[in-house]
Formats: C-alpha cells, sequence, structure tokens
C-alpha cells in the first residue's frame, strides 16, 4: 500500500523562525549554522532554504518576531500597573520568543538594522507613555531613561527560569521590580548634558606585550565578536607579532578565558574586601552593587562582550569560570535574602541575576558623567533588588 505523502505543517516558516531565534539567544549568531536549525525543525537545509535566503535573512525574522512580542505586551493595558502586569506574566511564559535584537544589529544590513531599530522603539512607547503619566513631572528625558531601565528588568525573564521560579512568583517580582524601577521618577540630573563613548582604543598601551595583547583582545572581541577577530588581528592591534603572541597565549581561546578568569577574580577579590569590612548585610549589598557599576562603567562594553563570547571556550576552561560566576551571584543572594526575609533562596537568586544583566544593558542608555552615570545605576539596581525605597533623592 503506497505510503500517505506528509504535507508540509501550515506554519513551518513560523516554526523555523522560533527555533532559530532560540539557537540565536543560546549560541550568538556565529555559532549556529543553517543546517542546525533545519535539524531541529526537521526539515533539510534546502528546504529551509525556500523560506529564507540565509542566516541574517533568519535572524531579522527572529527580530521582527521579538518586536512584535513586544507590540502585544506592552500595548494590550492602559496604565502602568497594568502594563507591567500585563506585559510581566507574557515575558516570563517558557514561550516567549527568543530575545535577539540586543545584538542583532550587527550583523544586518544598516538599512534593515535601522527599519527594526524604528519599529523596536514603536513597540515600547506605550510603555514611555505609561512612566509619563504614572511619574508626574517626569521629564522627557528621565521618561526615555526609566523606559529602557523598566523594558531592560521586563526582559530578564531567563534569569527567573534558571533560578527555577514558580512563574506566577516570577511574574509578581518581575513586575514589582519594573514598577519600582519606574517610580524612581529622576535619574539624569538637571542640567546633565550627554557625554559621548570614547571612540574604542583611546588611552595608552600596556608596556608589556603579554598585557597589550590582552586589552587587544578584549577591545577586538568587543567590536567585532570572537569568530571575526584573528591572531593575527590581536597581534596587529597589540604591536606584536605573531609568534610573539602565541608564546603567551596559544589560541585565541585561551586569551578570552584569561580575561573573563582575570575579571572575575577582580570582582570576588572586591567582593572579600567587602564583606570583611561590615557585618551588616545590607551595607555589604549596596557596596557590592556599587563595585559591580564600578567595574561596568569602566569596562561595560568589553565584560558585556567576553561574557556573552564566553560559550567559544572549550568546556575544560569554561565549566571553572561558570562556577566563578556561579559562586558571585551565591554571594549577593545569600545577601539580599538576609535584607529581605520575605524572599525565597531561588528569589533572591533570580533578583540578583535580574539586576547584574540590567546594568550591563543600561549602561549604554546613560552616556552621562562617570560619576553621574554611577549614581543612577546604583539607583536602578537598588530599585530592582528592592534593598532602598524609589525615592531617591537624587
Amino acid at each position: 500500500m503506497p505510503e500517505t505523502p506528509q504535507r508540509r505543517p501550515r506554519d513551518r516558516k513560523q516554526q523555523i523562525v522560533v527555533v532559530a531565534a532560540r539557537q540565536f539567544e543560546r549560541a550568538g549568531f556565529h555559532d549556529v549554522s543553517v543546517a542546525d536549525i533545519a535539524a531541529e525543525v526537521g526539515v533539510s537545509a534546502s528546504a529551509l532554504y525556500r523560506h529564507f535566503r540565509g542566516k541574517a535573512d533568519l535572524l531579522a525574522a527572529a527580530a521582527e518576531q521579538e518586536i512584535a512580542f513586544l507590540d502585544r505586551a506592552y500595548g494590550a493595558v492602559d496604565g502602568l500597573p497594568g502594563l507591567l502586569d500585563e506585559a510581566a506574566g507574557l515575558l516570563v511564559r517558557p514561550d516567549r520568543p527568543g530575545s535577539v535584537w540586543q545584538g542583532a544589529q550587527v550583523f544586518l544590513e544598516p538599512d534593515r538594522a535601522a527599519s527594526l531599530e524604528r519599529r523596536h522603539r514603536a513597540a515600547l512607547e506605550p510603555l514611555r507613555r505609561a512612566v509619563l503619566a504614572e511619574v508626574p513631572g517626569t521629564s522627557e528625558t528621565d521618561a526615555a531613561v526609566l523606559t529602557w531601565a523598566v523594558h531592560a528588568v521586563l526582559g530578564t525573564g531567563r534569569a527567573f527560569e534558571r533560578a527555577r521560579v514558580d512563574r506566577e512568583r516570577a511574574r509578581r517580582l518581575m513586575a514589582d521590580a519594573a514598577a519600582a524601577v519606574a517610580a524612581l521618577g529622576r535619574l539624569v540630573p538637571p542640567g546633565a548634558v550627554a557625554v559621548p563613548v570614547a571612540a574604542p582604543g583611546e588611552g595608552l598601551r600596556p608596556a608589556s606585550r603579554r598585557e597589550a595583547a590582552l586589552a587587544a583582545a578584549v577591545r577586538l572581541f568587543a567590536e567585532r565578536g570572537f569568530h571575526a577577530v584573528g591572531m593575527d588581528d590581536i597581534g596587529a592591534a597589540a604591536g606584536i607579532s605573531g609568534p610573539t603572541l602565541y608564546h603567551h597565549f596559544p589560541r585565541k581561546s585561551a586569551l578570552l578565558a584569561h580575561v573573563a578568569t582575570r575579571c572575575l577574580d577582580a570582582m570576588h577579590f572586591d567582593l572579600a574586601g567587602i564583606l570583611s569590612a561590615t557585618g551588616d548585610p545590607a551595607e555589604a549589598l549596596d557596596r557590592a552593587l556599587a563595585s559591580l557599576v564600578r567595574i561596568n562603567v569602566a569596562q561595560g562594553d568589553s565584560l558585556a562582550a567576553l561574557f556573552s563570547e564566553v560559550v567559544h571556550v572549550p568546556e575544560e576552561e569554561r565549566a571553572p569560570i561558570r562556577r566563578m560566576q556561579q559562586d558571585y551571584v551565591d554571594e549577593w543572594a545569600a545577601l539580599l535574602g538576609a535584607c529581605r526575609p520575605d524572599l525565597a533562596r531561588s528569589d533572591a537568586h533570580a533578583l540578583v541575576r535580574s539586576t547584574q544583566t540590567v546594568m550591563n544593558r543600561m549602561r549604554r542608555r546613560l552616556p552621562l558623567a562617570e560619576a553621574d552615570q554611577r549614581t543612577a545605576l546604583v539607583c536602578i539596581g537598588r530599585a530592582v533588588l528592592g534593598t532602598r525605597s524609589a525615592g531617591h533623592g537624587m
């Protein structure tokens, strides 16, 4: 008896986009192939190409899916409390679209990236209007900053998943943290002038060849991504010949692993000093937040790139890095639990991860003088952690 031919699902194209978004979010654009996506969907690569021209086309479709979801999350309800509750409920769902827009622009053609950027801002417009209406006297500048900060909080659903927080509890914690951030009201000092981000490569080059190579690698990984940078590029940027560079680091991933470990060592060293200097968990947590903000402001772009690119480090080198990251989160969570007995252990872990993610995302949204930038980030961090009242008297 002849087999019944398999009919193509009507939503096959949407299935492909969902899988692509999830893989891009998990592994990054460079480490995902069209074949990987096709295999998970259960089709051949040639069948996938009938729907999409290539990987960049898939990335754009994934970004469009994410933006359409934000339209739904922020446009369904009027009034900030209801909007935050609705958005948090959607953004902690396990079937929400993968989050790819944050790093997608660099891989898209400029015109398409600009078009998607306009659509992304339009999706956030209901949130901006709700913030303005909820906090009387908020300036347009502060409303813009607060909108990005609230959106950053609502984009940390993975933090609650990793901590295994019940979905309804995660929705409440996320909505409360977002509301506390919105209630800050003013984050930009009156008369503050935007300070442009320093151009890459400015400043002095380390005298040590090894340190020059590390500094060049950090900058190039941040600018181009791990895969797009070769050892020759790093050597040329550091003024070092290839053989000399390989004398210090046998492979490119060793550079990445070394800098990531060094960064985490510095963070743990700072935290150890803070813990030994006070017996008050609230003071220790506040000082730990200030320490993270200081490091973030000084090295934010580079650190964000390093820890998103650490997936390229071999597993035997990556595992210790992940353990150090987890230990750092654990220390913060213990302090937060001591400050807020209303939180379960998993709640505290989720809020700590959420706070640290928001710090990384918000620095670029605050092009202020360093002191003002630090103050604003600390205020946002306190609001997410729930360790200070919303009125910060800036």
